[in-house]
């Protein structure tokens, strides 16, 4: 078999990986001049999205041969909305750098292959799949995924984001749900160090949000941010982006082309992550292609935990600032706290089968 990989990013990178682990050798192709050559950010894995795996880094050492070093472990998660604020507690997930950060988890990942990676190559599907048996498509765009196959999107997203420097506790993440800045989104401070931290607001592009001014939602979370935490922050880089798709594949495989990470649909839509999910769909890619599994059958509940995502979502966008106060306030409930950090019930599953009784197609 001759194997190749489009992108070097977390899910074609742990594709190689165990790729590796049962003898393979892949040819990874990355159109950028680097690993992880982005801007900085951090990002979360919490476990209350990833049950029945209540720690995403240790399944991944002890079943994957996989080694990941987080930036820390979340102890804390405060909840904004309008009126309220709660807070859950306990060994929630981790935080982890992305992009050109010397620890992100891109260069954690390439650290620990075998094999190179052919860099500066911006090759088209047609051109690579045409000298290989088999095709893995990692780059993260969705528009790649397009060309081949339809990609269902179920939003575009806003993103304003920056690495500001301000006094943190690496243990505790905030997180800002309030419809006069972050309409039918959300905002976070995730701390990287006790100096530094990055900020996200995010929000779909829907109809309704095309009008409004970007700048003026930012400044407003900026405020916002600074009273709920008591200081000033100083800007040192920020970003911007828009028309960030969120969606998933209709078919995971095709002939012998495999779609992972975002080109599958790895994001989980209620709050925007995926890093767990997508080294996930990579990892069933090459489980398939070393014969030892199904990919199709592999990725069946992830497609289901897309979906029940999606559904939470579609529930937290109809909440109007009340809404969401009365359900922050919930939080503070020991027995709904217990719920969500329980590591033996999926509470955001039987939730989004309340909500949408009839399981989708998956």
């Amino acid at each position: 078999m001759n194997i190749a990989i489009m992108g070097a990013g977390l899910s074609g990178l742990a594709c190689a990986l165990t790729l590796e682990k049962y003898g393979y050798e892949a040819d990874i192709y990355e159109k950028r001049s680097m690993v992880g050559d982005r801007f900085v950010i951090a990002e979360a894995m919490f476990s209350m999205f990833h049950t029945p795996f209540d720690d995403a880094v240790k399944f991944l050492s002890e079943n994957h041969d996989i080694h990941l070093k987080p930036s820390s472990n979340i102890q804390k998660l405060y909840v904004y909305s309008e009126k309220e604020t709660s807070c859950l507690e306990g060994h929630l997930g981790f935080t982890n750098m992305r992009g050109k950060h010397p620890e992100s988890y891109e260069k954690q990942l390439a650290s620990q292959l075998k094999g190179s990676i052919t860099y500066n190559q911006n090759a088209s599907y047609d051109e690579i799949s045409k000298g290989y048996t088999h095709v893995v498509m990692a780059t993260g765009d969705a528009l790649d995924t397009k060309k081949l196959q339809p990609y269902d999107v179920a939003f575009k997203a806003s993103f304003r984001g920056a690495v500001i420097e301000g006094d943190f506790d690496k243990t505790e993440v905030h997180v800002f749900f309030n419809n006069d800045y972050a309409p039918k989104g959300m905002g976070y401070i995730l701390p990287h160090s006790d100096q530094e931290a990055t900020i996200v607001l995010v929000y779909p592009q829907y109809p309704e949000n095309e009008g409004l001014d970007k700048e003026q939602l930012w400044g407003k979370f900026l405020a916002e941010c600074s009273r709920r935490l008591d200081q000033d922050f100083k800007i040192i880089n920020d970003y911007s982006l828009e028309d960030y798709r969120i969606g998933t594949t209709k078919t995971a495989r095709i002939g012998n082309t495999f779609f992972v990470g975002n080109c599958w649909g790895a994001i989980k839509p209620v709050f925007g992550f995926g890093q767990f999910e997508s080294m996930l769909t990579g990892i069933y890619a090459a489980h398939d292609i070393a014969g030892i599994g199904s990919y199709e059958k592999l990725v069946q509940p992830l497609y289901q935990s897309y979906h029940d995502s999606l559904t939470l979502r579609r529930a937290i966008e109809k909440m109007d600032n009340k809404q969401l106060d009365r359900l922050n306030k919930s939080l503070d409930h020991a027995l709904v706290a217990d719920l969500i950090t329980s590591k033996k019930i999926n509470l955001f599953k039987i939730l989004s089968r309340v909500l949408h009784p009839f399981s989708r197609q998956t």
